[in-house]
């Protein structure tokens, strides 16, 4: 049986759901799948029944409000090499002991190096070929971290076979800002469409008391590394209870550790894990979320409207969210504009015609793609 090696990034849980797809799409084609990643992400994939080997993460630094801290993320800057060198160490005795036909690799550079090392093939899903700094980055900083991003990236990625971008090509690509003008990964890169769960209706513990409400239904869906989840759980819960006289909120607090049974709150239900958050986007009338591209990718294929809340100071989450506005889908609120009037009003708005017809309409043109399939087809090549 052809083995495939998959390398997930460990920081929130967008890039292993994407990989989870794409791992259920090569099972089905017959070939023999195994995983690495990080933490909460590896237990998560276990859960799943995939085999995960777990690494060490290298990831950026938060502050103690969830926001992205830049300095905090430069003073490690030593410790995250080093952990980057344990990285490629861990990958070069898993690839040595698995011995894949190919790795794919999610954004995790040091399995690129590792396969390259080694003499295996391997191919890159990327939705950010250069970093672009937060507004309150200095300009000549943000320059100097844009353009060494491109140099780093085509040094990393242009080891890989291919480049599979998980996104709508031009002009319609959410994730414009960390693509376009990128340098020689960015003329190698191939859109392949969004890679998300398949989308159906499913069931849920929920589904039946959706169905039933006459309240406008608001799914509520929280995500992103531990750092950042706390506050905008808070506010979840204080609109929920505010405005229950008008909407009834799902809401799923992003913890795979946690309860997989929701449990009622004031206005509302929490789910501490959602493991089927898909149903509930297709129940509820709109989406409050993070703005991550694995999220909105779901919820232009389901066609859902989406009150879009980026983690403060992620300049990639920034861009999604406001391409997403550009392109008729979404209302982008900073964090610290998410107030209970601010919720209510953005909410009301996404309901209504203008947004559902811009939704169905980027709806129908993403699922004119097979980006799994299209995963597949370049793995097996």
């Amino acid at each position: 049986m052809r083995k495939v090696y998959i390398a997930a990034f460990g920081s929130g849980m967008g890039h292993a759901v994407r990989m989870a797809a794409v791992a259920d799409a090569l099972e089905e084609a017959g070939f023999q799948v195994a995983f690495s990643s990080s933490g909460e992400v590896t237990r998560w994939l276990r859960g799943r029944g995939n085999r995960c080997n777990d690494i060490p993460l290298v990831d950026v630094a938060y502050d103690e409000t969830g926001a992205f801290s830049r300095r905090e993320t430069l003073k490690r800057a030593p410790l995250l090499l080093s952990k980057l060198n344990a990285q490629v160490a861990s990958e070069l005795r898993n690839l040595s002991a698995y011995s894949p036909e190919v790795v794919l690799s999610d954004s995790m550079a040091s399995t690129v190096v590792a396969a390259r090392m080694l003499g295996v093939r391997s191919a890159v899903i990327l939705n950010q070929l250069r970093l672009v700094s937060s507004p309150r980055t200095d300009e000549v900083a943000s320059r100097f971290i844009s353009g060494g991003s491109v140099v780093l990236g085509d040094l990393f990625w242009g080891m890989c076979e291919s480049v599979l971008v998980p996104d709508l090509p031009p002009p319609y690509t959410i994730s414009e800002r960390n693509l376009w003008n990128a340098g020689a990964s960015s003329a190698r890169a191939k859109y392949v469409g969004f890679l998300t769960p398949r989308a159906g209706d499913g069931a849920a513990p929920l589904t039946e008391k959706l169905k039933r409400a006459t309240k406008t239904k608001v799914f509520w869906q929280i995500s992103g590394p531990p750092a950042t989840r706390g506050l905008i759980l808070a506010k979840a819960m204080a609109a929920a209870k505010a405005l229950e006289s008008k909407f009834l909120f799902v809401i799923a607090a992003g913890n795979p550790g946690g309860r997989t049974d929701p449990y009622p709150v004031p206005g509302g239900y929490l789910y501490e894990w959602c493991q089927a958050p898909g149903p509930h986007v297709d129940w509820c009338d709109a989406v409050v979320s993070r703005a991550g591209h694995v999220s909105i990718s779901d919820y232009i294929l389901r066609a859902k409207p989406a009150l879009l809340v980026p983690i403060p100071s992620q300049a990639e989450q920034v861009g999604n969210a406001l391409k997403a506005a550009k392109l008729g889908l979404a209302i982008k609120l900073e964090e610290e504009e998410l107030d209970v009037p601010a919720v209510e009003e953005a909410i009301g708005a996404l309901v209504g015609q203008r947004y559902a017809e811009s939704a169905r309409e980027l709806s129908e043109l993403a699922r004119g793609y097979d980006a799994c399939g299209a995963v597949v087809r370049s793995l097996a090549g």
